[in-house]
């Protein structure tokens, strides 16, 4: 009687050879890229350096995302705490919602729909005719003047 053992050894350095390898690659497919933190089928970046909205935004694209957009309370709740994980508070944060294109008709620059809010008591507010870009302030949204620099949040789609 034939052993069985070289087949199954065959059998078993086929498989591995068809199984997909990410040996060697800077990302594997289904994964976010070094630095950025996996929620759902999004990946999102802390940023500590302190940009302007409009510098923040680049920034991102230039990683290959954007500033982050928020879609569900889940979501918002999994942000607060990824930002106080890395910066152990609740720190100021640019997000991707602007409304400069129409006052008061909020966006994200993503360009994804804006069906989520978590606006602060009284905001948005335009306090002087100049709040036009969207940040995390004390855990809830507040609309800020878009060239004062802070920390900022980039999220990219898998």
């Amino acid at each position: 009687m034939a052993s069985g053992f070289p087949f199954a050894l065959l059998l078993c350095l086929s498989i591995g050879l068809l199984a997909p390898s990410c040996y060697g690659q800077t990302s594997c497919p289904g994964s976010c890229p070094p630095g950025w933190t996996l929620f759902r089928s999004r990946c999102f970046s802390f940023n500590i350096q302190k940009k302007s909205w409009t510098d923040a935004e680049t920034f991102c694209k230039a990683a290959g995302g954007n500033l982050a957009s928020v879609h569900s309370e889940e979501e918002y709740k999994f942000l607060k705490t990824y930002i106080n994980q890395v910066t152990g508070d609740i720190e100021r944060t640019w997000i991707g919602g602007f409304d400069s294109v129409q006052p008061g008709v909020w966006m994200w620059s993503d360009g994804s729909i804006f069906d989520y809010k978590s606006w602060g008591p009284g905001q948005p507010d335009n306090a002087g005719g100049v709040e036009h870009c969207l940040e995390n302030y004390q855990g809830k949204w507040n609309d800020n003047s878009c060239p004062k620099t802070q920390p900022f949040l980039c999220s990219m789609n898998l």
